[in-house]
């Protein structure tokens, strides 16, 4: 059966820099100037230099409050939208989007929608104290580029979340699923991460690490000024070990993600696949 297809954009800008004497690896970029600053030249810098592709559309996970209470259901919101704004579903997205489960050291906790909106999960058993991973993923797409559509990208999403209940900080989150081909693994539980710390990631694929990734970052309610084009407020590539320090500027909910393309020399149906994934968790200010 043909791969559905669905219109997402790639995007990608490039910049010419001047050369630095004393420049400090992508992998670790320290913040030496306010938050504020930061920030600004954080997202200049990616909107000119970012070489992965940004989708038009993409698939993330949430909790709608830092302290999942233990004892109950947990609620996990799923986001399909351009942008990390709003818990919103493009309506053509609803039928392709896996509902969330809940991963733990002992298995796996299934959800089902909960209330009116279509974006509202919440597991179907009770969840005790503890720190566990929700993961969805959306069916495999194709986007069309090139000169009259001759070229075919499949993308593959996935999406994460770190959900610690009760207050827990433990190191489930720090392990790979193993549920896709590209994963981004948080090397510590974000749990205590506050603005201007420091949390190192790991990016997989196919089980090894990946070097050069390109990791982006966005906090919720991050807004570029015009014209700066696809601008993130948080740019690094990974080391030659697949690792990277992520350095929050501010507190808030943020999402790191990451693009991988393969070729598909054989492939009938697409010329590259493209797989992306994300991680969203909380930062303490």
């Amino acid at each position: 059966m043909p791969t559905p297809e669905f219109s997402l954009t790639p995007v990608a800008a490039r910049a010419t820099r001047k050369p630095s004497a004393a420049r400090p690896p992508f992998s670790r970029i320290r913040a030496i100037i306010p938050a504020a600053a930061l920030i600004a030249a954080a997202a200049a810098f990616l909107a000119l230099s970012a070489t992965s592709p940004a989708l038009a559309h993409s698939l993330w996970l949430e909790t709608p409050e830092a302290d999942v209470p233990a004892g109950a259901p947990a609620r996990i919101d799923v986001g399909f939208n351009d942008g990390f704004t709003v818990n919103e579903i493009v309506p053509v997205a609803i039928p392709k989007i896996k509902a969330p489960m809940l991963a733990t050291e002992s298995g796996e906790i299934p959800t089902a929608l909960a209330g009116e909106k279509n974006w509202e999960f919440t597991t179907e058993s009770d969840v005790a104290a503890g720190s566990y991973v929700a993961w969805s993923e959306y069916d495999p797409v194709m986007s069309s580029h090139g000169a009259k559509g001759a070229k075919k990208t499949r993308y593959l999403m996935t999406a994460k979340a770190v959900v610690n209940v009760g207050g827990a900080s433990g190191d489930f989150p720090t392990k790979p699923l193993g549920k896709a081909a590209l994963e981004l693994v948080p090397l510590a539980n974000p749990a205590a991460l506050k603005a201007g710390g420091s949390l190192p990631v790991l990016v997989l694929f196919d089980g090894k690490p990946l070097p050069r990734a390109t990791l982006l970052g966005d906090f919720r309610g991050f807004n570029p000024p015009d014209g700066w084009g696809p601008a993130k407020a948080f740019y690094c590539l990974t080391d030659k070990d697949g690792k990277a320090d992520f350095l929050p500027v501010k507190g808030g909910l943020w999402i790191l993600s990451v693009h991988h393309a393969v070729p598909e020399a054989d492939d009938s149906e697409a010329s590259e696949t493209m797989h992306v994934a994300n991680v969203t968790f909380r930062v303490a200010e």
